[in-house]
């Protein structure tokens, strides 16, 4: 049996501090009980949330884990009530945090403040936070509004969740039917700011491919249609601004005046975020294994903001107490992707569906979002085999995926260190080039180790990373260190690698069996021991 080792939710008078009214509750195989309120349930009852029942959310994991076939409903309440748990634990640690700053700077001589306004200037500022801090307490929009952009940040999955987002249409194509996009001029607003965003870092629009996000944008703004407080086109913008920083809050609107959307977006989508913690939990506890496993509720204990003036935003922050607990999260993140997510079975299908792709003639999901809608993973494989009638060859790989398991098998396999990456030559594309030869259908599956997105300590004369730490000095004030400065794990530039595997297909372009001991037998010879 796999131990849960969270920590009960905050008590009662926390619940109630920011003034929601919860009416009814869900009962949750990892979460115990999570609350919900009637705009909560309005949504939650709406066809396209409903949809996320049919959405798995480990895709092909329940190939190798059998136990893993629970889907992107379930996550999504999950990362609703941690979400929850997060801001409740921030307003109480927040609190405590300003009362301590106040009453110990009364005995603080001028100097030791005069030193501390200058690292306020360098990295940010606890103090500067009352005023967010009461936002919070009176203002119940708010913390409805990080609920339901927790709720929904998932809401534009395709089928077999990531899997899939290889059949979405690309950049390229999303902007030359951009007038016929069903949505209101504020979220074209923020996508335009999006596309022009990866042209000036000269992507090829043609080759990048939208995200569930775009959907999941466009799904909000068609789902929130009512006249109520909390259901209305004012919340859908201010929650799309939650999810994507590059869509601003409804003008003058109360998240706007609060200028919180960026400490929420990093509590849904940061370094420390609803969305990992509780998929990392929920995906451990249903695969039966106990990797993902570690101390949520120490981590909630140890959370606070800040406020960054130069760029007028606020932020994340951990107290140095919980750096332990934090870096037991990003191992936990590391062994989830090595050993479950980048599993070889895993890939298998991965490799796959990338050559259905590769190989169907620009074939892609619906852009139109009351078409995307009607795909689920019950009717993906009809979707796409009419659209692939005449390739007997492709339809078949797509049967041997979804309806027999029969996989692709793995060849090679090389794990090359980052950081002498484009000193070294990869065997995989020699091998790639051979099997060409030979009429062998393969692919090229790749990850990466590293545990996080920071910038490594000492790259930069000034932290490029927003999560900071807490100190306290002996007169008891609050300052804040990068925190590069204080964990090990952060980029360590010489542990990371790039894996990456060759998996080839159980037969030809003309339905021939391809046997993989001759191919693996063939690879050894004439790549492997070339000049014999």
């Amino acid at each position: 049996m796999v131990p849960n080792i969270t920590r009960k939710p905050t008590s009662v008078s926390d619940i109630t501090t920011l003034k929601l009214k919860y009416t009814g509750k869900i009962r949750d195989s990892l979460h115990d009980t999570i609350p919900f309120t009637e705009a909560e349930k309005y949504i939650i009852n709406k066809e396209e949330f409903q949809r996320l029942r049919r959405i798995t959310q480990t895709a092909f994991t329940s190939y190798a884990f059998p136990g893993a076939s629970h889907s992107r409903f379930e996550h999504s309440l999950g990362v609703m009530h941690v979400a929850d748990l997060m801001i409740h634990s921030i307003f109480q640690n927040q609190k405590r945090l300003l009362d301590a700053l106040s009453e110990n700077l009364i005995q603080t001589p001028k100097h030791i403040i005069d030193f501390l306004r200058e690292s306020e200037n360098k990295h940010g500022s606890i103090r500067d936070t009352k005023l967010a801090i009461e936002s919070l307490e009176k203002k119940p929009y708010l913390l409805q509004c990080l609920r339901f952009a927790a709720l929904l940040h998932d809401i534009g999955h395709a089928p077999f969740s990531h899997s899939c987002e290889k059949f979405m249409v690309t950049w390229a194509h999303l902007k030359e039917n951009f007038s016929s996009l069903k949505a209101p001029k504020w979220l074209k607003d923020g996508i335009k700011i999006k596309a022009e965003k990866l042209e000036a870092k000269n992507y090829e629009l043609q080759k990048i491919k939208i995200r569930h996000e775009i959907y999941t944008l466009l799904i909000i703004a068609k789902i929130f249609d009512s006249n109520d407080e909390f259901l209305n086109q004012k919340m859908a913008q201010d929650i799309c601004s939650i999810l994507d920083l590059s869509i601003a809050p409804y003008s003058n609107g109360i998240l706007a005046k609060s200028n919180l959307q960026t400490l929420f977006h990093e509590i849904i989508s940061g370094e420390i975020d609803a969305d990992r913690m509780d998929y990392l939990l929920r995906d451990s506890r249903e695969c039966g294994i106990i990797y993902g496993y570690f101390d949520l509720g120490r981590i909630l204990d140890s959370l606070a903001f800040y406020y960054n003036a130069n760029s007028n935003s606020f932020h994340l922050c951990i107290r140095r107490s919980g750096i332990s607990a934090y870096e037991d999260y990003l191992r936990a993140r590391w062994s989830m992707y090595q050993q479950v997510y980048f599993h070889k079975t895993v890939t298998a299908c991965e490799a796959m569906l990338e050559h259905v792709n590769n190989n169907s003639n620009n074939f892609h999901l619906p852009l139109d979002i009351e078409e995307y809608l009607k795909i689920d993973e019950h009717s993906f494989y009809s979707f796409i085999s009419n659209k692939l009638s005449a390739n007997n060859y492709l339809n078949n790989i797509l049967k041997d995926l979804i309806f027999k398991r029969k996989l692709w098998k793995r060849v090679f396999e090389e794990i090359i260190p980052k950081n002498s990456l484009h000193k070294e030559s990869t065997t995989c594309q020699k091998i790639i080039q051979y099997l060409n030869t030979i009429n062998c259908p393969a692919e090229i599956i790749e990850s990466s180790t590293n545990l996080t997105n920071f910038s490594p300590k000492g790259k930069y004369l000034t932290s490029k990373n927003n999560l900071k730490v807490i100190i306290k000095d002996v007169h008891l004030l609050r300052y804040l260190e990068p925190i590069e400065n204080h964990s090990s794990l952060i980029n360590r530039e010489d542990e990371e690698f790039l894996i990456r595997r060759i998996y080839i297909s159980k037969y030809d372009l003309n339905l021939t069996n391809i046997s993989e001991k001759e191919v693996q037998k063939n690879i050894s010879e004439k790549i492997f021991n070339i000049s014999n």
